[in-house]
């Protein structure tokens, strides 16, 4: 090869060896590119918060019962209090005690007639009511006391101050045994205008919580658990009965959202994995690329060595020409 050729051929093997270091060179930055990428994604993965399962603990609740022996009663509330020497909480009970109240009831389903003097509500005859009978007066005034603007307060009103001779009230008793009381102004209005509602009045006992707070002090086992409790308005020490529940609708919604959050979880981890694995991937492929890149530079840079030793042996053999 003669000196003009071998120096061509030099200077073409050194421009492909740039270009195979510059082809390198950008493999390099895609794949720190790449590398950023994953270390991004890997960033997420221990960002992501990963769901706790609900407890049981959490959504049960206990309460305490006890008897002051009058009641059975709920400890619904227990505040800690301080500062006094004699009671250490503040509680709230309740119970529920029957007292005897009146009520009414407006019915439009029921038909009301009259025969002669007699009234009717639907094939029920009704009678006047006995003013003999302490019963009879006692669920009116009842119902009178505790429904006064009801047309049965009125009747019995105008009965009782004088304005009226007669207790204008009829009354029936259903076959459940509870005795219904019907002001004769509410039936004649039901007669006039069937679409009109009548009013049923009663009387009976029923069960009304009440609830109450007060001082007290509480003492606890070991485990926690209150025992008893003394009431600033008792000089009796009551022992408590402990019962735990467990709020299975709020249980099983903490349930539903955890397996919720988990599924959701478990979908960003796949995704993660996803992309993590496409960059590895790629990262694999400009990998190879990267070798084949170095293989033809190693390649050239021994063609490289070969030509120059060719163009340095012309160099000499040129100089001794001259000799």
């Amino acid at each position: 090869m003669g000196m003009a050729a071998s120096q061509a051929r030099y200077l073409e093997i050194t421009a492909r060896k740039t270009n195979v270091e510059y082809a390198g060179q950008q493999i390099n930055q895609q794949r720190t590119a790449l590398a950023n990428q994953s270390a991004g994604l890997f960033t997420q993965l221990m960002a992501l918060n990963v769901p706790t399962a609900p407890n049981t603990a959490n959504y049960t609740t206990t309460s305490y019962k006890f008897n002051n022996g009058a009641n059975n009663c709920t400890i619904t509330n227990i505040q800690s209090l301080t500062g006094d020497p004699l009671y250490n909480s503040n509680v709230t009970y309740d119970y529920t005690e029957s007292v005897y109240k009146g009520l009414t009831n407006a019915r439009s389903d029921l038909a009301a007639s009259l025969t002669g003097t007699t009234y009717w509500l639907g094939t029920t005859k009704l009678s006047a009511t006995n003013t003999a009978s302490p019963t009879d007066m006692a669920a009116i005034l009842q119902v009178a006391t505790d429904v006064p603007a009801s047309t049965l307060a009125t009747a019995y009103n105008n009965y009782i101050g004088g304005i009226s001779p007669t207790l204008d009230i009829h009354q029936y008793t259903s076959t459940n045994g509870v005795t219904y009381y019907l002001s004769q102004a509410d039936l004649a209005a039901k007669i006039a205008d069937p679409t009109k509602s009548v009013t049923l009045g009663y009387a009976g006992n029923i069960d009304k919580l009440v609830s109450t707070t007060e001082k007290a002090y509480l003492t606890q086992e070991s485990s926690g658990r209150y025992s008893t409790v003394g009431l600033q308005n008792s000089s009796s020490t009551f022992n408590l009965s402990a019962t735990s529940a467990v709020d299975e609708t709020a249980y099983a919604n903490a349930i539903n959202e955890y397996e919720f959050q988990q599924a959701n979880y478990e979908q960003q981890i796949q995704n993660l994995n996803a992309k993590t694995e496409v960059i590895q991937q790629e990262d694999k492929v400009l990998e190879l690329k990267l070798k084949q890149l170095d293989t033809e530079q190693q390649a050239l840079q021994t063609e490289m060595e070969s030509v120059k030793k060719v163009i340095d042996k012309n160099i000499e053999e040129t100089f001794k020409t001259f000799q």
